[in-house]
């Protein structure tokens, strides 16, 4: 029932957005995991066509990262030809609760709110259908875009430790 909603929710949300916010995954010190960069060729995918969006870069630095992946994602981006002044760099945060927390409160400091604001989440699609309600349950009503995750393997895995995070999180989300 569980991979039922996970897979529910991973499809690409056809919303026009004013701010994407990818969220963070795993560093090799300061080259991006394969599951990280899926995700920022995601981001870069829809500002292709999407130019007038804020991004918001959402990460912290976690064991063997010699930087924050916020600062490894700005790198990419930038490397990518995405506009340095377009992107919001959200850098405490250790987890899918507090990236959406963090970067919302950062967004609200810029005069931004869920009542005046479309956001959009780019994620892998396996983590798709949590983070989104995780943002519901925070008063956004954030679309998604899907990252394709590489390797079947990569999937399958991912899909299962999901599942274990998707149970945790509608237990325990009132201790969040």
């Amino acid at each position: 029932m569980l991979q039922g909603f996970i897979m529910s929710g991973s499809q690409y949300d056809d919303k026009e957005a004013d701010v994407i916010i990818i969220l963070g995954a795993g560093l090799y010190g300061e080259i991006p995991s394969n599951i990280l960069t899926s995700r920022l060729d995601a981001g870069v995918e829809y500002l292709r066509t999407h130019n007038d969006v804020t991004i918001v870069v959402s990460g912290g630095q976690g064991n063997g990262e010699t930087i924050s992946e916020a600062e490894a994602m700005r790198r990419y981006l930038v490397r990518r030809g995405v506009s340095e002044s377009s992107i919001l760099k959200e850098e405490k945060s250790t987890s899918t609760r507090e990236n959406l927390s963090f970067s919302a409160a950062m967004l609200e400091e810029t005069g931004r709110t869920p009542e005046n604001t479309q956001i959009a989440i780019v994620t892998n699609e396996f983590h798709l259908f949590r983070a989104k309600r995780v943002a519901d349950t925070m008063g956004f009503a954030a679309g998604g875009i899907p990252a394709k995750t590489p390797y079947l393997s990569s999937r399958i895995l991912y899909q299962c430790r999901e599942a274990v995070a998707l149970l945790n999180d509608v237990l325990f989300s009132s201790a969040h």
